[in-house]
């Protein structure tokens, strides 16, 4: 690692006058900066194994956010607009959470703080991601994890069935919800296919290797049962066929990428769980309640379209009218209800924009040294976020920040 320290005079524009600041920064993030990080991504997909504080995620991110201090220079930069669209989200979501009931003040407390600790990852993770370098082994971490956790649920030795609401068995690792699971395993199986096919000189040598581990990766995805999962990982799939290059790359990269999606379907088919959920999904009209909740969602932003319901007690309003004997509260479980609902039109349109200023990034990002990746992944969380609400969840922020810094790998390409 470098150990040369530049000093550079960056000017910043604010509300009143052009100020310079002088920040000073390292070359590179600082090793034990850069290990951190990978053991933190590496923990993600083992989220909910401890318990509480306890978990994984929780004690490697207070390490990591400590170890900034190694190396504060590298975390003043100057943010892109896309993260400050969440910014203006964060203080919108506070704002209307302070004027709901005071019973629901100690759960808004906790969304708050989570959402707080997600922006500050999603700005750690932005400002280290930079570096392509850091940003390939940081996905490597993960799809490594991802295999892991895997094996330990296709082996048997952590895996656990469940219900879930399903009415079929649905297997799942130390007794994840199985569609979170299973958006978790397609992020790792798409940074693994990615960092293999989706750019232009593979990350990972030998290849067949990425083959196993993604066939590994691809079954336990198809015990979980998670329709959402599986055509998010389509979409993911889909996209890297985008990737640039010589008509000889593009067909060997589309024959790669529909080589995995024929396993996928196959499987699938194979597979009684994810069988009977798809017939009952084209037989019954059965979406997991979800026919019921998105229409009852949509009412609720008609009646309050412009600041909503509020973040918490929007929740218990749609639980109340779906009338469930077991749930006093439920989220829409789509990304875009939930922001019209608990914000309306004025805290769904900076969120919205952020997301949308991240994705544009990537799709700019598909000519740089990451190629299509970055566009697989942000098209693969929007879509697990049409079925399930990700705005909570570690991996969707960390996605959000290496689309919004995938932009400087074409600079750096």
């Amino acid at each position: 690692m470098s150990s040369e320290v530049t000093a550079s005079i960056q000017p910043r524009v604010g509300a009143g006058p052009l100020v310079r600041v002088i920040v000073r920064e390292s070359a590179e993030p600082a090793r034990v900066v850069r290990w951190l990080f990978y053991a933190f991504v590496f923990s993600l997909p083992f989220e909910t194994v401890g318990k509480g504080a306890l978990e994984p995620p929780t004690i490697i991110g207070g390490l990591l956010l400590a170890s900034t201090l190694l190396q504060p220079g590298l975390f003043l930069r100057w943010p892109p607009a896309g993260l400050w669209c969440f910014v203006v989200y964060l203080y919108l979501f506070v704002t209307l959470g302070v004027l709901e009931p005071s019973q629901y003040r100690a759960e808004f407390a906790r969304s708050v703080l989570l959402l707080t600790q997600l922006l500050v990852l999603c700005w750690i993770a932005y400002c280290l991601m930079l570096d392509r370098r850091v940003a390939e082994r940081a996905l490597l971490a993960l799809a490594a994890a991802c295999a892991l956790l895997a094996l330990l649920q296709v082996t048997g030795v952590a895996s656990r069935a469940t219900d879930v609401g399903a009415r079929v068995e649905r297997v799942t690792a130390f007794g994840f919800h199985p569609n979170n699971l299973a958006r978790i395993l397609t992020l790792g199986l798409l940074a693994l296919v990615g960092l293999t096919y989706g750019r232009g000189r593979s990350f990972l040598r030998p290849v067949f290797v990425a083959w196993l581990l993604a066939a590994l990766v691809g079954v336990a995805l198809i015990q979980t049962g998670s329709r959402g999962g599986l055509l998010a990982l389509g979409v993911g799939l889909t996209t890297l066929v985008l990737r640039g290059g010589s008509l000889k790359a593009k067909l060997l990269n589309a024959a790669g990428v529909l080589l995995v999606a024929s396993f996928f379907a196959l499987a699938s088919m194979q597979s009684e769980v994810m069988r009977q959920r798809f017939e009952r999904t084209v037989e019954e009209g059965d979406l997991a309640r979800r026919e019921q909740i998105y229409p009852t969602a949509w009412a609720m932003f008609l009646e309050k379209p412009l600041v909503g319901w509020g973040p918490t007690a929007s929740t218990y309003e749609l639980g109340s009218r779906l009338g469930h004997p077991e749930e006093e509260s439920k989220n829409p479980h789509n990304l875009l209800l939930y922001a019209l609902v608990s914000s309306g039109l004025a805290g769904a349109l900076p969120l919205l924009a952020g997301i949308a200023l991240a994705a544009f990034a990537a799709w700019r990002s598909r000519r740089g040294a990451h190629g299509v990746l970055p566009l697989a992944m942000v098209a693969a969380v929007l879509v697990a976020n049409m079925s399930g609400l990700w705005l909570f969840n570690k991996l969707h922020w960390l996605v959000m920040a290496y689309a919004l810094a995938s932009a400087r790998y074409v600079r750096k390409s």
